[in-house]
Parts: C-alpha cells; sequence; structure tokens
C-alpha cells in the first residue's frame, strides 16, 4: 500500500521524470562525445591514414628483419598514442591490435574484409583507410590497416569506467541537488494546502493555505481561501440565523405569555358565579383584558410587519413622496398626544420629495416620533428635519429633548423587544425600532442613533435619494 502511495506522488513523479530526462540526456550526450573522440579530427587533418599505415609498416620490417621472433603487438603499441586505431592482420587473417586481449569480433572482420579488398584491388576509396604491406626479406608477413576512426568501445575503454561513472554520478547528484531545490518548495506549499483542506475538512473553519507565491499552487491556495472565507461566512449566517430565530421564538413566547395569561386571570374571574362583583369592577376588568387584547393585536401587527421587511421589503412600492405632506399626517397622527403629554413637535419645512414606499416610510417615521413623545418629558419638545447628503441620500432625523440613552441602550436599541425603561415603555410592543430599521435596510439604507443621557436622542433614518436623471 505504502509502494502505491509513493508512485502516486505528484512530487515524486516529477522527479522521477526529471532523472528520466537526465538519463536519456546523459545516453544521447555520451553517444555524441564518443562519435566526436572516435572521428578523424586535428592530428588526421595533417597526417593521413596511408601515411600512418605505411610507418607503421616500415617500423616492423625493421623490427623483423632484425629479430624475427620479435612481437608486433609491441610495436604495434609503439604507435598506440597515435588518433587512429593501427591493425596487423597475417596472411592467415590473424588480426592482431595494440593492446592485450582478443578484438571484438566484429572489427576483427571489419579489418580482415578491408585487407581482402585491398588485395582485390578494391576498396581504398575512403582516404582515411590506409593499408601497407609488410615484407621482409622479399616474404609478405601481413598488412598493417589503420581505421577511419577509432571503434567506440576503443574511446570507452580510454576514458575508463571511473571517469564515467564519475561524470554520470556528478550530473545525477547536481540534477538532484537542482530538483530539490526547484521542487521542494512547492511541495511544502502543496502539503500546506492538503493539511489546510484536512482541517477545513474536519470542521476548522479558520483552516487557510499559504498563499505566497504567483504560480499555479499560489492560484489554488487563493481559490481555496476564497472558498473557505465563503463557506465560514455562510455557516456563520446560517449560525446567526438560528440563533436569532431562537432567540425571537423565546421573546415572542414570552412577550405573548404576559397578556394571555392576565387575559385569562381576569375572565376566570369574570365566570366566577359565587363571587360577588360588581358593575364597576366588571367593567374594570373588562377594560383590562379589552387593553391586553388591543396589546395582543399589536404585538401580532408588528410581528407581521417585521417579518415582512426582514423578508426584503416584500411588496414594497417605491414612489415620490412629498415630504410636507409626510409630515402633515404625522402632525395629526402623533398631535393630540404629544399636546396631551406636554410636549412640541416641531416640523421643518421643506419642500423635498423622495423616492420611498410611502406607508412603509411613515410607519418608521411614526415610530420614532411615538418613542420621543412616551421618552420625552412635559416641557420638552420633538424636532422632525430631512436632510440632503452630499452622497446624494436622504436623512430623516427624529430629535427629541427627552431622557437620552447610555451607550450600552444606544448599542441595543435596535434589537427585538428591547425596553429601555419598563416603566414608560407599557403599552409598547419592544418591536418599534427594529421595525423601523428592517424599513430603512429594505429601503437600502439603515438606522443609526445619536444620543447624551439627559439631554436627548436623536435617531435617523437614512434612505437612498433618487438616481440622477438622464439627459
Amino acid at each position: 500500500m505504502s509502494r502505491v502511495t509513493w508512485l502516486g506522488s505528484l512530487y515524486w513523479r516529477i522527479a522521477l521524470a526529471c532523472l528520466g530526462l537526465l538519463a536519456a540526456g546523459l545516453a544521447i550526450q555520451m553517444v555524441f562525445v564518443v562519435a566526436t573522440l572516435s572521428r578523424p579530427s586535428g592530428l588526421q587533418a595533417r597526417i593521413t591514414a596511408q601515411q600512418l599505415a605505411d610507418t607503421v609498416a616500415r617500423d616492423l620490417v625493421e623490427t623483423l628483419e632484425v629479430d624475427p621472433a620479435a612481437e608486433v603487438r609491441q610495436v604495434l603499441s609503439r604507435h598506440q598514442d597515435t588518433p587512429l586505431p593501427v591493425f596487423f592482420v597475417t596472411v592467415e587473417g590473424i588480426v592482431t591490435g595494440p593492446v592485450p586481449g582478443p578484438l571484438p569480433e566484429v572489427v576483427a572482420r571489419r579489418v580482415a574484409a578491408l585487407v581482402d579488398e585491398y588485395e582485390r584491388g578494391r576498396g581504398r576509396e575512403d582516404r582515411w583507410v590506409g593499408v601497407a604491406v609488410v615484407d621482409v626479406i622479399g616474404k609478405t608477413e601481413g598488412h598493417v590497416v589503420v581505421l577511419p576512426r577509432r571503434p567506440g568501445w576503443a574511446v570507452l575503454r580510454e576514458l575508463g569506467p571511473w571517469g564515467l561513472g564519475s561524470a554520470a554520478l556528478t550530473a545525477i547528484g547536481i540534477a538532484a541537488l537542482l530538483a530539490w531545490l526547484a521542487f521542494a518548495p512547492a511541495h511544502r506549499r502543496l502539503k500546506a494546502l492538503e493539511d489546510a483542506a484536512t482541517r477545513l475538512g474536519s470542521g476548522d473553519l479558520t483552516a487557510r493555505a499559504p498563499e505566497d507565491g504567483a504560480d499555479e499552487i499560489s492560484r489554488v491556495s487563493r481559490a481555496f481561501n476564497q472558498t473557505a472565507d465563503a463557506l465560514a461566512a455562510q455557516i456563520q449566517r446560517v449560525t446567526s440565523e438560528q440563533d436569532v430565530r431562537r432567540q425571537l421564538l423565546a421573546d415572542v413566547s414570552h412577550e405573548l405569555h404576559t397578556p394571555l395569561t392576565t387575559i385569562r386571570g381576569y375572565i376566570e374571574t369574570l365566570r366566577m358565579r359565587d363571587l360577588p362583583i360588581t358593575d364597576a369592577d366588571r367593567e374594570r376588568y373588562l377594560a383590562v383584558v379589552d387593553d391586553e387584547a388591543v396589546r395582543l393585536e399589536h404585538l401580532i401587527g408588528d410581528l407581521l410587519d417585521l417579518a415582512k421587511m426582514e423578508a426584503g421589503g416584500q411588496g414594497l412600492r417605491k414612489e415620490p413622496v412629498p415630504v410636507q405632506s409626510l409630515w402633515t399626517r404625522l402632525r395629526d397622527r402623533h398631535g393630540p398626544t404629544a399636546r396631551g403629554a406636554g410636549v412640541t413637535l416641531v416640523f421643518d419645512e421643506t419642500d423635498e420629495d423622495v423616492m420611498a414606499d410611502p406607508g412603509c416610510l411613515e410607519q418608521a417615521l411614526s415610530n420614532l416620533v411615538g418613542n420621543a413623545i412616551r421618552f420625552t418629558p412635559d416641557g420638552g419638545s420633538v424636532r422632525l428635519s430631512v436632510h440632503a447628503l452630499p452622497s446624494g441620500d436622504i436623512r430623516f432625523d427624529v430629535a427629541d429633548t427627552g431622557v437620552g440613552l447610555s451607550a450600552a441602550d444606544q448599542a441595543r436599541v435596535f434589537e427585538r423587544f428591547y425596553k429601555q425603561d419598563a416603566s414608560r415603555s407599557r403599552g409598547g410592543t419592544g418591536l418599534g425600532l427594529s421595525i423601523v430599521r428592517a424599513i430603512a435596510q429594505a429601503h437600502g439604507g439603515q438606522a443609526t442613533v445619536a444620543s447624551t443621557p439627559g439631554r436627548g436622542s436623536t435617531f435617523s433614518v437614512m434612505i437612498p435619494g433618487p438616481p440622477p436623471s438622464l439627459g
């Protein structure tokens, strides 16, 4: 199993491919080296093969005339340093070379064939081949043959096994070192990418691959990290939505439980026939039941509005809305309540038109005005204004001179069912500001608050302005 894994490694396959290419290159280079060293050049251009053959033949004649029993190989060895191979062929066809040991059969046959062609008057068309007759005291002893080039085995023998082996090992070692220097960083980055993918698969959403470099591995790492970021964001979003749903379910259950419990308690009291209840008490109990029923109605209505807005403002119909007419409707709706609480409503004069859903925008501002009146003491004021921002957006401000909000309250004031002061929030559902934020976001804007405790608050709803007109 480990052998299969080892062979399947991309790193090792690349390394083996490099070594294979190196071996093939060395083999081809060796063929060219041997061919080049065996080709006549240099000295061969100055001393022809025939001249060399004649020289060796004279040397043999002189030696054999003095000592007929002399070794032919010893004479040939004296010319071993010549660049061309020299051989002696006896009249019986026995071939002798300058070095001890039998000659390769293919070489011996070729040399003998050259002598046969020479005696028959054929061949010798290649000017590099030299053949000379060795006559000793009028008797032919044989022929000296000089081949046009050295055979490959002779070149390899001259180079020697140690030289060839050392060169091959040096080349392989250098290639292995270069391959390691080239592929080791890539291997480490691939291993880091593999580890990151494994960790991400096991649930570690912080796992990321190094993105250093500008090659394919770095691009794959960047794509992996982008995928991991998107996956982590999606999981975080799903987890947050699940937490929000659980919290919303708990909050809704709590908010519904209180009025339902109150209604049930008073109804059970009214149904007790043996309990003496005056008409005044009965009317008071029914008034409480009616108040709690209205509170439930408002709560359910606000929940439906919030769900619709948080679903992306489904059914949102944008159209030009004159701000002055919006002020008029808000004044008519909240004017009596403000006068009853001793609060002055102030609307800045404007001829601005905004692009929004009229009903939703009015609902958002109405929620803000209602809250501002509720938290502003007698003698205070609530001011509504609209501002065109340099960015082209439109901002509505509802500023009061009420009790203000602490930093902690400002951070949570737009949360569902969050109530700053339970005594002042009596009758509210705790969803008003959440609806304001959802309406602003459905329009593509946002809701913010700026407040100073004891000096009042300013709630703002910012929505995108109308697109620029063409032409």
